[in-house]
């Protein structure tokens, strides 16, 4: 211990050396201090009545900053006038009367207000009009009745018909216009008015102003606001340069025509003649454009190449053997034997191991360290007996090693779980 304290011990190696940092000791500059800063200072009494903590204080009803220091409501104990009698809690809040001779007096004293007069409790206000002595007996109802046949037609159906607009008359449906403003998706609103004129009656929906022009125009607006652009309207003379012209005609290239060079007027090709060369020149052996992209191959030349998909040379053909036998690893290593001690690097699937199909759907006794193949393993009676013993099964030692040999018999002493179960289940 006492060597390895002096190990430990800090010295100054160098002690002319100045160290670094401050050096100065100053009060409230340790780790410490850093670590727990003071409180900040708090904030004056002046102030403390505009702040929200100090408004909405746990504990505390929240006042207005503008009343908040005002005390004069401290001088009394009370709001309000102190009665000589007074009333007890008790008197306000019992206001059901106890019995039938103090409900009369509250109501004597209620019945000098004009409000008691005019809507008594309980019923309706009376407004000083008399029914006729039919209905004040409640003997006629209100309206007129309504002649109901064999299908008398209720109010709903009245209000909201069922039956499809399609199916109504056309003074029906008028009447639900009317009525409901029932109209049809994109009808337009008729008023049905008609116009008085020194020629008639007219009727506005079939009335059109202006006059029919003699044939139909198309763009007529666009050209009535255009004049310039109609090609029907004659327009005016423009005078221009002839130099200018000239060039135009010059240079720029018509369409249809051969562009003008400066060789005068030429009175125009031949319909049947045509510009240029020909490509072609009968007897001299050249190719048109058609054989340049065809070519004229003659049929041997057209065949397929003798080595298309195979190998001609001796010594790099790649046949498989007559005996069909396959190339390559397999995945599942069947014919290498799996090691007693299997190592963690070690990825081989040596044919041990779980399917795709118990992976994704394992057996019920997987957590048993069992598979669908144990089941189909040979077992001798004495497994046999001990499995379905455990299992509580209804049948004794005696039936067990019937069915056992009946088993062992047709299939030649292969006697597993599952051909066994099979043939003691047919037996319930």
């Amino acid at each position: 211990m006492h060597g390895i304290t002096a190990v430990a011990r800090a010295t100054d190696r160098m002690p002319q050396l100045p160290a670094a940092g401050v050096t100065k000791f100053m009060a409230n500059e340790s780790t410490a201090q850093s670590m727990r800063p003071e409180a900040p200072p708090s904030t004056p009494d002046d102030m403390a009545r505009f702040r929200k903590s100090t408004i909405h204080a746990p504990g505390t009803m929240s006042k207005n900053p503008g009343y908040a220091e005002d005390t004069d409501h401290l001088r009394v104990q009370v709001y309000g006038k102190a009665s000589a009698e007074g009333y007890g809690v008790q008197d306000l809040m019992q206001t059901a009367p106890k019995s039938y001779l103090i409900e009369r007096t509250i109501e004597k004293k209620e019945a000098i207000y004009q409000s008691s007069k005019l809507e008594p409790l309980g019923v309706s206000r009376k407004l000083g009009h008399e029914l006729p002595p039919q209905l004040a007996s409640g003997q006629a109802p209100f309206g007129k009745g309504t002649p109901h046949n064999l299908f008398g037609l209720s109010t709903k159906v009245l209000l909201a018909p069922t039956e499809p607009p399609e199916n109504l008359s056309e003074a029906v449906r008028e009447q639900y216009k009317k009525s409901h403003a029932s109209f049809a998706p994109g009808e337009q609103r008729r008023r049905e008015y008609q116009w008085d004129t020194a020629q008639g009656v007219l009727d506005p929906s079939q009335f059109r102003f202006g006059r029919q022009g003699d044939a139909t125009e198309h763009n007529a607006i666009y050209y009535a606001l255009h004049p310039a652009q109609d090609p029907y309207v004659t327009q005016p003379a423009r005078i221009v340069s002839k130099d200018l012209e000239d060039f135009k005609e010059v240079t720029t290239e018509t369409l249809g025509k051969p562009k003008p060079v400066g060789h005068g007027d030429h009175p125009g090709p031949v319909p049947d003649d045509g510009f240029g060369l020909p490509s072609k020149r009968k007897g001299d052996g050249h190719w048109n454009a058609r054989q340049c992209m065809e070519g004229e191959y003659s049929l041997e030349a057209q065949r397929p190449d003798v080595d298309l998909g195979q190998a001609i040379r001796p010594g790099w053909r790649n046949l498989p053997p007559p005996d069909d036998r396959s190339f390559g690893v397999p995945n599942v290593r069947t014919d290498v034997r799996a090691p007693r001690v299997r190592s963690v690097a070690d990825h081989q699937n040596y044919g041990n191991e779980p399917s795709g199909g118990e992976v994704i759907a394992p057996s019920h006794f997987s957590q048993l360290d069992l598979n669908e193949g144990d089941f189909l393993k040979a077992q001798s009676l004495a497994q046999i007996k001990s499995i379905f013993q455990a299992i509580n099964t209804p049948f004794g030692e005696a039936e067990l090693e019937e069915v056992y040999e009946h088993v062992a018999y047709e299939d030649e002493g292969h006697v597993s779980i599952t051909s066994f179960r099979a043939k003691l289940f047919d037996r319930l």
